[in-house]
């Protein structure tokens, strides 16, 4: 696996499993905010911030899966996944977003560009 894939897929791996864990836990007495406003435990899933939650979570599960096993869907995954990170922190500031813009096109080049990157995932 080459090493800048390996390391995304350790970020995903360690992360997602924290996150499912302590992210809904201790779950019915847990109180929740959205913008501020309290939730009670039902009302965090008719909201659906719960589902969408497990769902992003549930993503970041199949995408390590998908890095690991080398797929070759898993560049897409990789790229669309950490590039919407990264543009969310630059969101709100034109360095931030300049700097961004250049990690996003980064790591388009290295993922479909790379030798070691294309052959894993072939």
């Amino acid at each position: 696996m080459p090493w800048l894939f390996m390391f995304m897929y350790g970020v995903n791996a360690i992360t997602f499993v924290p996150l499912l864990l302590f992210g809904f836990w201790p779950w019915p007495s847990a109180t929740y905010k959205i913008n501020g406003e309290v939730l009670s435990y039902s009302e965090f899933w008719l909201s659906g911030a719960g589902p969408l939650s497990l769902v992003f979570i549930g993503s970041m599960a199949y995408l390590s899966f998908a890095t690991a096993k080398g797929l070759l869907w898993s560049r897409w995954g990789n790229l669309c996944y950490w590039s919407a990170i990264f543009l969310l922190f630059g969101y709100g500031s034109v360095v931030g977003l300049v700097i961004s813009s250049t990690l996003v096109a980064a790591l388009w080049y290295y993922t479909f560009r790379s030798t070691k990157v294309v052959a894993y995932c072939s």
